[in-house]
């Protein structure tokens, strides 16, 4: 009687355990949740400020808000946002700025380059003197 009931329990354990490949696969096969950023800018303080979060709306939403608590005016705004990507901001010595934002899939640094350059032509293409880039982050 014990011997069958000890057989019985490997035999559960057995068939228990011959699920763990399969799940496991599939727990792997999940794709990654999307991240987004978001970049608040107030351009008479020149405070600036960014979120990322699982929503854009709530990147936005947060950015928005710290820029204007941090700036205490009411001229920020969120002139970007970005997904699983590198968002930047250019500014230039006459307050004209610009915003970009950038990724490579082989080399995800190399994002933050591309979002910089862009921003930089973004404030120059606005009117920007002596366009440098002030910030940059990543949402992944």
């Amino acid at each position: 009687m014990l011997a069958n009931t000890f057989k019985k329990g490997l035999l559960a354990a057995a068939t228990a355990l011959s699920f763990l490949p399969g799940m496991t696969q599939v727990a792997q096969a999940q794709p990654a949740p999307d991240v987004y950023g978001a970049i608040a800018y107030s351009q008479s303080t020149g405070v600036y400020t960014s979120a990322i979060s699982l929503s854009r709306e709530e990147a936005e939403h947060i950015a928005l808000y710290d820029c204007t608590r941090q700036s205490r005016t009411d001229d920020c705004s969120v002139p970007l946002w970005f997904k699983n990507a590198w968002g930047a901001l250019a500014v230039g010595s006459n307050g004209a700025y610009g915003t970009g934002w950038g990724y490579d899939i082989r080399d995800p640094r190399r994002g933050k380059l591309i979002a910089g350059r862009y921003a930089l032509q973004t404030c120059q293409d606005y009117g920007g003197v002596n366009c440098r880039v002030i910030f940059a982050r990543e949402a992944r």
